[in-house]
């Protein structure tokens, strides 16, 4: 069974504090659209803006769920104490399955990214999802490393979300250890993807639209590749203009054409003026007629 998790935003209200009626509004709507779980607090959920008591408390809105769906839990931070803090807490609301980006911006080596894994690992007694996103990042996963080769041979890391267009790295990923469960996090190639023999995605874009990439993968795994690529495409067409005006700021504007008031953007993104707008709008209605 391969699995579609749903990268949630973060809704705010008009006072710049989480939404949770809207989040939980959001939450409902995909699971009725068929998804399997979520990655919350990831980079759509616009993580490393939100404050420490607004990852924990997303945690907590999260573990409602869990009765009804499956829950990730980003827990990355650059400090392994804070990683490990966010990590804890989630397993105590019984998030069992925890993730997290290397840390970045001190150029740690990589016996220190592996020390990390490891420890955040330890701390909650289960394997990490690695959060495999180098153009946000800046992190490349070494792969020729012993230290990452060990870290990937330990049982640590369990899944890898792999944002990245280097689809031979995940491969290679699997030839270090075919255990390890591998999503890919760039739904733009889920025709890729698949050929690769990914178990699934875990996807910003299925905030809005995650009936077409359902639809995208039953396709192709039904031999159906031609129609697979074709909605591909139409999806792509959409994306392009998505990631042009900024992806989150995108997603909360789709959200509220939705009937979900996402709120804006945390500063210093900004949301998007009227002519970004209108571009959606415009896309919106050509591919995904929602508009």
């Amino acid at each position: 069974m391969k699995k579609l998790y749903v990268a949630s935003i973060t809704p705010f209200d008009e006072n710049n504090k989480v939404n949770e009626n809207a989040l939980k509004q959001l939450w409902d709507r995909n699971i009725s659209e068929g998804a399997d779980g979520f990655f919350i607090g990831g980079s759509s959920a616009e993580c490393f803006l939100l404050t420490e008591e607004e990852r924990l408390h997303s945690f907590e809105l999260a573990s409602e769920y869990l009765d009804r769906t499956e829950m990730i839990a980003h827990v990355g931070a650059i400090s392994t104490a804070e990683a490990v803090a966010y990590a804890k807490r989630a397993k105590e609301l019984g998030i069992g399955q925890i993730a997290a980006t290397p840390p970045f911006y001190f150029g740690f080596s990589e016996k220190e990214i592996a020390g990390y894994y490891y420890d955040i690992a330890e701390a909650v007694d289960a394997p990490v999802l690695y959060y495999n996103i180098p153009s946000s990042t800046h992190r490349e996963l070494n792969l020729s490393h012993p230290d990452i080769r060990a870290l990937l041979k330990s049982g640590a890391i369990g899944a890898v979300k792999h944002t990245n267009l280097n689809l031979y790295q995940m491969e290679r990923i699997r030839s270090i250890n075919e255990d390890i469960k591998c999503f890919g996090g760039f739904e733009n190639c889920m025709v890729a993807f698949l050929a690769f023999g990914c178990d699934g995605f875990i996807g910003s874009n299925f905030n809005f639209m995650l009936p077409q990439y359902k639809r995208i993968m039953e396709l192709y795994l039904d031999n159906r590749g031609d129609e697979a690529r074709k909605l591909q495409t139409k999806s792509n067409n959409i994306l392009d203009v998505v990631l042009k005006n900024g992806l989150c700021a995108s997603l909360k504007y789709i959200a509220a054409l939705q009937g979900i008031e996402a709120g804006d953007v945390r500063k210093p993104m900004k949301p998007l003026d009227q002519a970004q707008k209108e571009e959606i709008n415009q896309v919106l209605k050509q591919y995904l007629e929602i508009i």
